[in-house]
């Protein structure tokens, strides 16, 4: 392991360690005399999630509503600190090792409303929450509910971190207003499609070395739009 970049990582709410930089066969060398059996956990992977909220049946009335996935709470690979994720399905990358291959139907998972995944992202089992995390699948393929659901959870006062196979740059060329609103409204974007032979060494947050980490990516959006450059990781 000479020469690569482990992460170690303590939710101090739980007590869990996660590890990122090992497989379960490395950790298990560096340190199964000390701690229990690994279990692998990846990018939109948690080891236990819960079952969504009952609301996927009957009707959903005339606001937003969101395809989601997964929703869980306590994951600490998925931005800054311990956070609130949610995971949208539909996508039409079509990674080449993606961890999440059954988000990409776009008819993938339940149809919710909108105050139901708010409810649920902010629920007291998230508690304590650094913010809250969505994903996919592909975001942006829902960009009318997506933006309707951050405009709450910023209202809420939440920290927002958005992964998305597409690059800033390409965003950033989008007319629609929603697109825009969704950048303004998030705090923190990964940007760019998971490429597995950029997996090694990719680093904290990220799948795979080409994705750039771009705090204020509204602004980043409009820097771009002008010529000018913006600061990403």
């Amino acid at each position: 392991m000479s020469g690569r970049t482990l992460t170690w990582i303590v939710d101090r709410h739980t007590g869990q360690l996660t590890v990122e930089g090992l497989d379960a066969t490395e950790a298990r060398a560096l340190a199964g005399d000390l701690l229990p059996a690994p279990r692998a956990v990846n990018c939109a992977r948690p080891l236990d999630p819960p079952p969504l909220p009952p609301y996927g049946t009957g009707p959903a009335g005339d606001g937003p509503t969101l395809r989601v996935v997964r929703l869980y709470h306590g994951l600490v690979v998925e931005g800054p600190g311990r956070r609130s994720v949610l995971q949208l399905g539909g996508c039409e990358h079509s990674c080449t090792g993606c961890f999440s291959e059954e988000t990409h139907p776009l008819d993938s998972g339940v149809a919710l409303p909108l105050p139901a995944v708010v409810a649920a992202l902010l629920a007291p089992a998230g508690v304590p929450r650094d913010g809250i995390t969505v994903l996919g699948g592909e975001p942006l393929l829902q960009p009318a509910g997506l933006a309707a659901l951050l405009r709450a959870l910023k209202g809420a006062g939440q920290h927002i971190t958005l992964y998305t196979g597409y690059t800033l740059a390409a965003l950033a060329r989008r007319p629609d207003p929603l697109v825009r609103e969704i950048l303004a409204l998030t705090d923190l974007l990964v940007d760019g499609r998971y490429v597995a032979a950029l997996a090694d060494g990719a680093g904290e947050w990220r799948g795979s070395r080409n994705q750039r980490i771009i705090p204020a990516p509204g602004d980043a959006a409009r820097h771009l739009s002008t010529g000018r450059q913006f600061g990403a990781s």
